[in-house]
C-alpha cells in the first residue's frame, strides 16, 4: 500500500506530494530517495539505513515518464511492486487523458495543482487503488484545465498597421496611440481572470458535496408542486451563477457513484447516441534494428494494439472473433494483454472475445510478437554506399530500398533520414557549390541544422524486392588549389567579384554549427552510434505483418435493439527504432 506519493521534475525536485497514510515527515523520504537513486536504478528501490541511522527504512516504486518522476513511498516490508507500478502508470495515463495532451510537462502540473490533487484523491484512498478510468473520473471532477492564454489583440493591431504599408516609425506611433487604452485593457483582463477563478471554484465538485447536491435536488423537486412531474432545478445561494451550462456542470449523476461498486465498473448507465457506431483499429508497430556493416539483425519485433472507439447506446455486448485465438496461437496468447472488460471465459473457450465496451476510446488488447531473424523487413535497405571521387573532388551517396509486403498494398507515407555527421567529419564538404540530387520517386531535402538528408518518397508499391527505388546525392569536396587560384584572380582583377544570388548554404551551416563544434569532440561512443542511424518512417494502411485478422464483429443490445455500424481497419507503421546502423 502506498503511504506517500510524489511527482518530481527532472531535477528530482518535488512538484506535488500527497501524504496518504499520515507519515511523520514528507521531506525525509524524498531526501533519502535522492541519495539512493542513480541513473539505471531498478523501478523498485529498498532502503537499508541501519540501526543507528537517522533515516527510516522505506521502499520506493517509481516510473519516469516524459520529464517527470512518479514515486510511491511504501512504509513497511510488505510491498506489491506490480500493483504499485501499475497504478503509477495508470495515473500517468489518467493525467494525459484528462489534460488531453501527448506529453506531460511540469508547468502543466504546477498550473493545475488543485486538479491533480483531486485526481489523486479519487484514484487512491488510504493507499488502496480505487478508480483510474478517465471517462468515469471526468464525471466526478468537472474542473476546467488551466491553460495559459495569450492576448493577441495588441499584436493584431500592430500587424494590421505593418501589413497596410506602415514603416518602423509607424509601429512606434501605434504604441503611443494605443498607450492610453492599456490601463483599460489591463482592468478588463483582471476582471476576466476573476471570472475564470470564480467559474473554477463554482465548477469544482468533490465527493463531500455530492450528498449535499443530491439532497437539495430531492428537496426542491418535492417542494415545487406547481411544476410538472420530472422537472426540477437547483438553487444555489452560495454562488451567483445564472448560466445554465454552469448549473449543469455542478449537477452530479447518481449513476456514476453506483458504477464504481457494480460488476461493470467501466461503463455508466444511460448512455445514448443517435447513430450507434463502433470503430476497431488493428495497429502494428514494427521495430527493426540492423547493423548494416556487420550484416547482423539486433531487433525484429512487432508491437500490436487493437484500439477501439465506442459510440454505442445502452449496455451492448460485443462478440469479436480473431483468427489468432481461433488457431490457438501460443505466442500470441502468451504475450496478449486484454482490457478488464473482456470476459476471460470466452478467451479460454477459444471461439470469440465477449465484452461490454467502455464509452469512448480504449485499448481492447495489446501484444508483442517476435519475428525470425531471417524474416525480411517491411522496408529493406538494399544498398548504401559512399563513393568518394577525390580526383574530381566529388562525393556520391548511393542508397536503394525495396519493399517486402503484399503487392496489393502501398505505403501512404515513406521517409528516409540519412545521417551526415560522420561524413562531414571525415570529408571536407564544400557547401558553396550546389548539391545535386537524383531519385526515382519523391524528393530529397537537406537539413542543415541536424545534418541529415530527408528522402520523401510518399507512395511505394508492395512486392518482394522486384521494384527497388534508387537515390543518388553528390556533394562537392573542397579544392584548396582551385580556391587559392580564384582568390589570386580576384585580388589581381579590376572587375568586382561575381554576385552570388540565392541562399548561401556554407555561411548558414557555419553559423548553425559554431556552438556545436566543442560538443562533438566530447561525445561518447553511444552518442556517436546515434549519429550513424538511418531511420525509416513509413505507414501502410489495410495491412498487418503478423497476419492477424478480425473474422467478424457482432453488436447485440437486447433491450434497445438498435441498428449499429461496426468498422474495422488495419494499419502497419514503423516504430521509432526502425533503423539501420551505417
Amino acid at each position: 500500500m502506498s503511504s506517500l506519493l510524489y511527482i518530481l521534475n527532472e531535477d528530482l525536485e518535488p512538484i506535488i506530494s500527497r501524504n496518504i497514510r499520515a507519515l511523520p515527515s514528507i521531506e525525509q523520504p524524498i531526501a533519502q530517495f535522492k541519495k539512493l537513486y542513480h541513473l539505471g536504478s531498478p523501478p523498485v528501490i529498498r532502503s537499508h539505513s541501519g540501526q543507528f541511522s537517522i533515516y527510516q527504512d522505506y521502499s520506493y516504486a517509481y516510473i519516469q515518464r516524459d520529464s517527470l518522476f512518479f514515486i510511491s513511498v511504501i512504509d513497511g516490508d510488505k510491498i506489491d511492486a506490480m500493483e504499485t507500478l501499475h497504478y503509477l502508470e495508470q495515473f500517468y495515463q489518467l493525467l494525459k487523458n484528462y489534460f488531453n495532451v501527448k506529453q506531460l510537462d511540469k508547468n502543466l502540473i504546477q498550473d493545475n495543482l488543485i486538479l491533480v490533487m483531486e485526481l489523486l484523491d479519487e484514484s487512491i484512498d488510504f493507499g488502496f487503488v480505487q478508480v483510474t478510468d478517465a471517462g468515469l473520473i471526468k464525471d466526478y471532477i468537472r474542473v476546467k484545465i488551466n491553460v495559459p492564454q495569450i492576448d493577441t489583440t495588441m499584436k493584431n493591431k500592430k500587424s494590421t498597421l505593418i501589413n497596410s504599408g506602415g514603416s518602423q516609425h509607424d509601429d512606434y506611433d501605434s504604441e503611443e496611440l494605443f498607450g492610453s487604452e492599456s490601463d483599460e485593457e489591463r482592468k478588463k483582463q483582471q476582471k476576466h481572470r476573476r471570472k475564470l477563478k470564480q467559474h473554477h471554484r463554482n465548477n469544482t465538485t468533490t465527493k463531500k458535496e455530492i450528498g449535499h447536491f443530491t439532497k437539495k435536488v430531492i428537496r426542491k423537486w418535492k417542494g415545487d408542486k406547481n411544476k410538472k412531474k420530472g422537472q426540477f432545478s437547483i438553487e444555489n445561494n452560495d454562488h451567483n451563477n445564472t448560466d445554465e451550462d454552469e448549473e449543469d456542470d455542478t449537477f452530479m449523476n447518481s449513476d456514476i457513484a453506483k458504477t464504481t461498486v457494480m460488476a461493470i465498473s467501466w461503463r455508466t448507465k444511460g448512455i445514448h447516441y443517435t447513430k450507434n457506431e463502433f470503430f476497431l483499429d488493428v495497429i502494428e508497430k514494427i521495430e527493426y534494428y540492423m547493423d548494416y556493416n556487420n550484416d547482423t539483425v539486433r531487433k525484429n519485433l512487432i508491437h500490436g494494439q487493437i484500439v477501439c472507439k465506442s459510440f454505442l447506446s445502452g449496455m451492448p455486448e460485443l462478440h469479436v472473433s480473431i483468427n489468432k485465438i481461433l488457431n490457438r496461437d501460443k505466442q500470441f496468447l502468451s504475450s496478449c494483454k486484454f482490457h478488464q472488460c473482456v470476459s476471460l471465459d470466452s478467451i479460454e473457450q477459444g471461439k470469440e472475445i465477449t465484452f461490454i465496451p467502455p464509452d469512448g476510446d480504449f485499448i481492447l488488447c495489446s501484444y508483442e510478437l517476435k519475428r525470425h531473424v531471417r524474416d525480411q523487413p517491411v522496408i529493406k535497405m538494399r544498398n548504401f554506399e559512399l563513393k568518394p571521387k577525390l580526383q574530381k573532388f566529388k562525393l556520391q551517396i548511393l542508397c536503394s530500398i525495396e519493399s517486402h509486403f503484399k503487392p496489393t498494398n502501398a505505403t501512404s507515407k515513406l521517409n528516409l533520414q540519412i545521417p551526415l555527421k560522420q561524413i562531414f567529419e571525415k570529408y571536407k564538404i564544400d557547401l558553396s557549390k550546389k548539391i545535386k540530387f537524383k531519385c526515382d520517386s519523391g524528393q530529397v531535402l537537406f537539413n542543415v541544422s541536424d545534418d541529415f538528408l530527408l528522402w520523401e518518397i510518399g507512395m511505394m508499391k508492395g512486392g518482394h524486392g522486384e521494384n527497388p527505388l534508387n537515390m543518388t546525392v553528390e556533394f562537392a569536396l573542397f579544392n584548396q588549389e582551385a580556391y587559392d587560384k580564384e582568390q589570386e584572380e580576384l585580388r589581381n582583377s579590376m572587375n568586382p567579384p561575381p554576385l552570388v544570388e540565392g541562399i548561401k548554404l556554407d555561411q548558414i551551416y557555419r553559423q548553425v554549427h559554431e556552438d556545436s563544434r566543442e560538443s562533438l569532440e566530447v561525445q561518447k561512443h553511444t552518442e556517436r552510434d546515434k549519429t550513424r542511424l538511418l531511420h525509416i518512417n513509413f505507414e501502410i494502411p489495410y495491412s498487418t505483418v503478423s497476419g492477424i485478422n478480425i473474422e467478424y464483429l457482432k453488436i447485440e443490445e437486447p433491450q434497445l435493439q438498435y441498428q449499429s455500424f461496426p468498422w474495422v481497419r488495419y494499419k502497419t507503421i514503423s516504430d521509432d527504432e526502425y533503423a539501420y546502423l551505417i
